[in-house]
């Protein structure tokens, strides 16, 4: 099993401690907002970082996608889909995220900073700088009045992807490194983010990283992290309650 799933699995374990925990002050004190809030959220969070550890395969009813070289690109796909469910969960709820610092009103983005920044994951220097690698490789697309030129991954992704009427924090900062033509400027908690909105559309299987196997060691990279910050807030959130 590859590691990043042990990691999801390790979290849950943990995720569940905290639900057992709230429990315990719910049959002490009473159900109120706080606690149901509190043991609704852990327990979302518990039930789909178990499927995003357990998944192996997806099996389809026509053969010929199952034999389908993108199968395990789908898979891991899927997989980091349902760890940012089980994320957030977490840090969608003011009753949680207030036990990590001070929540940002309608600020999706900066709430899962939040998170991050408490859970400072691991490894992510060498990660982020395979990541900038990933995007940075230039590869032959189909983009409009750019034909049979090369371009970077990132700036495939941008221009195909990323309607120029879009705002956000995230948003912007994709445009300005696609436009400097390097993603190093790009932070890990923004590829994190931005890969959440492109595995929602599907968009980075289609074509801008030029291969299989590039794509593939793309989202690993971005699931170790994630997977990561999944099991430093569990145990923050078992210190915690």
């Amino acid at each position: 099993m590859i590691q990043h799933r042990n990691t999801l699995l390790e979290a849950r374990k943990i995720y569940s401690q905290c639900a057992n925990k709230v429990e315990q002050h719910i049959a002490q004190q009473g159900l109120n907002d706080l606690l149901s809030t509190q043991v609704i959220g852990i327990g979302v969070a518990t039930e789909w970082i178990r499927r995003a550890a357990e998944m192996d395969n997806i099996c389809y009813m026509g053969k010929n996608l199952n034999k389908s070289k993108n199968n395990e690109l789908f898979v891991e796909l899927l997989r980091f889909s349902f760890s940012w469910f089980a994320l957030n969960a977490i840090f969608t709820r003011k009753e949680l995220l207030n036990l990590f610092g001070m929540p940002s009103p309608n600020n999706e983005y900066k709430n899962f900073c939040l998170i991050y920044d408490s859970a400072a994951p691991t490894n992510v220097s060498l990660r982020l700088q395979e990541l900038h690698q990933l995007l940075n490789t230039t590869t032959n697309t189909r983009l409009p009045n750019m034909s049979n030129q090369s371009v970077t991954t990132l700036q495939a992704i941008h221009v195909k992807y990323l309607p120029s009427d879009i705002r956000g924090k995230t948003a912007e900062a994709i445009r300005d490194a696609a436009d400097a033509g390097s993603a190093n400027s790009l932070d890990m908690p923004t590829l994190l983010y931005a890969f959440r909105n492109w595995s929602v559309h599907g968009n980075t299987l289609h074509g801008c990283f030029g291969s299989h196997s590039r794509f593939y060691k793309y989202s690993c990279l971005l699931q170790e992290t994630l997977a990561d910050v999944h099991y430093d807030t569990a145990q923050k959130l078992c210190s915690i309650l």
